[in-house]
């Protein structure tokens, strides 16, 4: 039986540690393939490379940290799994997209990741 949810740390190779909030969903694959139909009935495919990728919600941290996390590259990150055991690593890794931080329930959105490699353990 697979086991799956349970506590999850986020750590990069700069020291940063982020408290992840909610569900991390990872895009496992470096390509994004599509496909159609030509005009006699036959089909292809396209493959487009997108990097390795993950949407996270983070906790906001004390500190005005975000600016400096979103200009920084080339570091990498694992994502712990306590309950299930899984381990993800991202190599040469970097944030896209814009921090948007709810005051309400401190919930950072808005932020993903991008890596060159990527390997579960």
């Amino acid at each position: 039986m697979q086991n799956f949810g349970g506590e999850m740390t986020f750590g990069l190779s700069t020291g940063d540690r982020i408290v992840v909030r909610g569900a991390a969903e990872i895009l496992p694959s470096n390509i994004e393939v599509t496909g159609a139909a030509n005009q006699d009935g036959s089909i292809y495919r396209t493959v487009e490379p997108t990097g390795y990728k993950a949407n996270l919600t983070f906790e906001d941290m004390k500190t005005d940290d975000w600016n400096r996390l979103m200009r920084a590259s080339g570091f990498n990150v694992t994502l712990n799994e306590s309950f299930t055991g899984a381990q993800h690593l991202w190599t040469e890794a970097g944030f896209t997209g814009t921090p948007t931080i709810n005051r309400a329930t401190g919930e950072v959105t808005g932020v993903a990741l991008i890596s060159r490699a990527y390997k579960k353990i």
